[in-house]
């Protein structure tokens, strides 16, 4: 990597406009030293979280979007802007960023999504010549993001997952139908390239079963370059839903892995509320224990499968046997809660992308040997009042967990999503944008606050 450019420009900070300006510009000046981290999809917190943190520790940032107002673009952190096209069709995105990494070499690239995870380990060898991109290999990052090989990752690790079934047709499904435990859930097999992003379809009973899997399999479809050799994703599999998945108690153990120098880091996270309510995205987690043995068996996890970087595993049944659903092998939404609690992993990925690696040897063992001093929660507060006030205008018990103040007579430490006074731009921007699209698609979020999938 000697080779490659470690400089960034400074030109595009001359028409900066307000609110930042010259002053900017000059502090933004004394911090730049080697390569820049380039980042895409503004409009994702777990992007945004990545430029404050990277931002805060003196990294030169180029923030890489399609739109003009995504809230992460105009963050006070960001060193430079780049016009991109969309990520989807990937195929474009992936031109444009390479003929980025030809005209500027020698800068950060690291995944921001499924798509992206996907994408640049199946480039790999394009986006070398170009970036310092930390990537598992395509056979590595595919064998997390496709389900049946990850349960079956897991089985090998000591992790369990739930009941899982993966048909390879329609008449499977009576068989399925007489073995399963009712609800289940259809899901996507991946999220790679996945058209309509739903994260499933709950399922209350065996005579239900057809209907809904041919229905999510007429509603949903994925880009055709997913599909190349592996035409089984396009079918979903089939889970069985635990009662917890949808009552508060989804835990994560987050944090970063790198197997190649013997280092993991952790952080435990217990998901209060997520909308829709039974199949969606978190919009408030507690700060919990690390559970060790599962945090082990998440290690071995990543060993197994030559896993490097920034992860999120999510577990249900904590009240019993946990049991892993998810692995998220990239910038996840919720990493600023790892982050306010010393853990950050963005900084991380860069010294490990730039070969720093006795600094990151001694980070790492500084956010381990970090303890937590009171109570911690983390919350997208616009998205928790507009999910309340859409739950109880069907009448329907909120699930979205007011935020208390006092927890067992400590204070608690409310870490916000977006919102930030020393950078307050993005949380405007992306304040505006929750109300806009709730107001654009009102039918969309009643229908989701009745039926809760």
């Amino acid at each position: 990597m000697g080779s490659l450019a470690t400089r960034p420009s400074l030109t595009p900070f001359i028409d900066r406009p307000w609110p930042y300006g010259l002053t900017t510009l000059f502090a933004a000046a004394s911090s730049l030293s080697g390569p820049a981290f380039v980042l895409t999809m503004g409009g994702y917190y777990g992007t945004l979280s990545a430029v404050r943190c990277l931002g805060n520790r003196g990294v030169p940032l180029i923030m890489a979007d399609a739109g003009r107002f995504t809230p992460a673009l105009w963050s006070r952190h960001v060193t430079r802007r780049e016009h991109c096209p969309p990520v989807r069709p990937v195929g474009r995105f992936l031109d444009w960023l390479l003929d980025l990494g030809r005209r500027d070499p020698g800068h950060v690239l690291y995944a921001t999504s499924d798509d992206l995870a996907w994408a640049f380990a199946e480039r790999e060898k394009d986006l070398k010549r170009h970036f310092r991109l930390l990537t598992p290999s395509f056979a590595d990052v595919a064998s997390v993001l496709d389900k049946g090989t990850l349960c079956a990752a897991c089985s090998s690790v000591g992790l369990r997952t739930p009941r899982t079934w993966f048909p390879t047709c329609v008449e499977d499904l009576e068989s399925i139908g007489r073995e399963a435990t009712f609800p289940v859930i259809v899901k996507p097999r991946t999220q790679v390239l996945f058209t309509t992003q739903r994260k499933g379809r709950l399922v209350a009973s065996p005579g239900e079963l057809r209907g809904a899997y041919e229905s999510f399999l007429d509603l949903n479809r994925y880009d055709s370059t997913v599909l190349e050799g592996r035409p089984f994703l396009a079918r979903p599999m089939i889970q069985e839903f635990c009662a917890e998945e949808g009552d508060e108690a989804i835990y994560s153990v987050s944090g970063f892995s790198d197997y190649r120098h013997g280092l993991f880091v952790a952080r435990g996270a217990v998901k209060l509320a997520q909308w829709p309510r039974r199949a969606g995205v978190g919009i408030h987690f507690a700060d919990a224990p690390v559970d060790e043995i599962l945090a082990q068996r998440v290690q071995r996890l990543c060993e197994a499968t030559r896993f490097v970087g920034v992860f999120e595993a999510e577990f249900v049944g904590i009240r019993g046997e946990p049991k892993l659903i998810d692995f998220n092998p990239r910038f996840f939404g919720q990493m600023g809660f790892d982050i306010a609690r010393a853990l950050p992993s963005p900084f991380f990925t860069y010294l490990a992308a730039t070969d720093q690696v006795s600094r990151l040897r001694s980070e790492v063992e500084a956010a381990r040997a970090w303890r937590p001093s009171g109570g911690m929660r983390f919350a997208n507060r616009i998205a928790m009042a507009w999910a309340r006030a859409a739950e109880r205008l069907v009448g329907r018990k909120s699930a979205s967990t007011a935020l208390e103040c006092v927890s067992d007579g400590r204070s608690v430490r409310v870490v916000d999503a977006v919102a930030d006074e020393k950078d307050w731009l993005p949380g405007l921007l992306d304040s505006v944008q929750q109300i806009a699209s709730v107001f654009a698609h009102p039918r969309s979020v009643i229908r989701a606050a009745v039926r809760g999938d």
